[in-house]
């Protein structure tokens, strides 16, 4: 059996009480919304970096040493990876085939794990808009290889690419 008691016969205390409560639940919605349009949690579930589990921020400006979430169309899958390489930095490949950018960075593979061909990225400057992205696990698949290679900032300035997700803060 159930009792409906009308709301007109409910007293105003009870009428203010029970509006604060929808509009602090309102609140917290709406905060709860705008927080998850600008972040989420992200784990990762690889070794090439030790952290597990990373804070998102979207929206963020990235600079060396600091971790990115991106999305790349050859893994098909958001990956997490150290910035080491910004604009104006020079991509050098040593006698030895290692890579370095103000320090090494280390040899590319040939083939990936499934055995489909890499490629190593080119000698260069990196331009304006770009960064090279590292993680330093021997078989990390980073911008070594131009199957990943720079990621753009802007992902408009370069469409079908890499599509940055923001700024990978490690939890632990």
């Amino acid at each position: 059996m159930t009792i409906f008691i009308p709301f007109k016969k409910i007293g105003q205390k009870y009428k203010r009480f029970f509006y604060h409560v929808c509009l602090l639940g309102l609140g917290w919605v709406v905060l709860f919304e705008g927080i998850t349009r600008s972040t989420h949690l992200a784990l990762n579930q690889s070794d090439s970096l030790p952290q597990k589990a990373f804070l998102i921020l979207k929206g963020k400006d990235l600079k060396r040493g600091q971790y990115v979430s991106f999305k790349n169309a050859w893994f098909k899958a958001p990956l997490i990876k150290e910035v080491i390489g910004v604009a104006g930095d020079k991509i050098i490949h040593d006698e030895k085939g290692q890579i370095w950018i103000a320090r090494k960075v280390g040899n590319p593979l040939s083939h990936s794990k499934d055995g489909k061909p890499l490629h190593s990225i080119p000698s260069g400057v990196i331009p304006l808009g770009y960064v090279f992205v590292y993680a330093p696990h021997p078989r990390s698949f980073d911008s070594r290889y131009l199957e990943v290679g720079l990621v753009p900032l802007d992902p408009t300035s370069d469409p079908g690419r890499d599509q940055i997700l923001g700024q990978a803060v490690p939890l632990f």
